[in-house]
């Protein structure tokens, strides 16, 4: 996501609040003719079947969840025959850490008021996600926000680029926040898979319009070494 603290700031208030009273769910992240990663995700399998908008199937809790190219379903079969399936050897036990190599981050827009630039601003916004670069990343097995965001920024230079002030949540979760120009920004990121992650920001106050706020929620994917 563009981390500009003028124009692309984000996202959506906490749609996912992980639930301490449901299960893990077990998440196969699966890459074609490179098998796939299996771990305990932080989420239920509600939470999951909410995030990629799909049905959650009746004894879901004894299922897996397989996530492929960014599609999931919910599978009946053992990690290995999923991990066989997708070209792996069978072996599918791995940490809940981001793996290195290049990421790309979908953005989508979830809501914006900010007087009568919001209609300029929401273009802008939407132009610059389409024109955003994948990034090369070395995380060193350790999910952090920080190194998310120099990261992006070497590959999507930005000189109006906030510096937000983050908070570890867990070793899968990460908040931040940043005051700039009457604005107050909320960040949130959260691992799903040692393939994927989710990032949420939300911008709240005033401006020169009036009130503005406005919210984008990213996944971000590893797609290549």
């Amino acid at each position: 996501m563009r981390l500009s603290a003028k124009v692309l700031t984000a996202t959506l208030p906490v749609l996912l609040a992980l639930s301490l009273s449901a299960p893990a769910a077990t998440v196969a992240d699966c890459t074609v003719s490179a098998g796939c990663s299996c771990i305990e995700s932080p989420l239920n399998a509600e939470e999951l079947s909410l995030l990629y908008d799909i049905p959650t199937p009746e004894g879901a809790a004894e299922m897996t969840f397989v996530v492929q190219d960014g599609k999931a379903v919910w599978s009946q079969l053992s990690l290995s025959d999923i991990d066989i399936t997708a070209g792996g050897d069978g072996q599918c036990a791995g940490p809940l850490a981001p793996e290195d190599g290049v990421w790309t981050s979908t953005a989508t827009i979830d809501s914006m008021t900010c007087g009568s630039g919001t209609a300029m601003m929401k273009s802008i916004m939407t132009a610059n996600m389409k024109r955003e670069k994948p990034v090369r990343i070395a995380w060193g097995g350790v999910f952090d926000a920080e190194t998310w965001r120099k990261a992006w920024l070497a590959a999507n230079p930005d000189p109006e680029a906030g510096r937000p002030e983050w908070t570890r949540v867990s070793e899968i979760e990460m908040t931040g926040s940043e005051r700039y120009e009457g604005l107050t920004s909320r960040y949130r990121m959260i691992l799903l898979t040692p393939r994927s992650f989710r990032s949420e920001w939300s911008v709240e106050g005033r401006n020169e319009e009036g009130v503005c706020n406005w919210s984008i929620t990213a996944m971000a994917r590893k797609t290549s070494d």
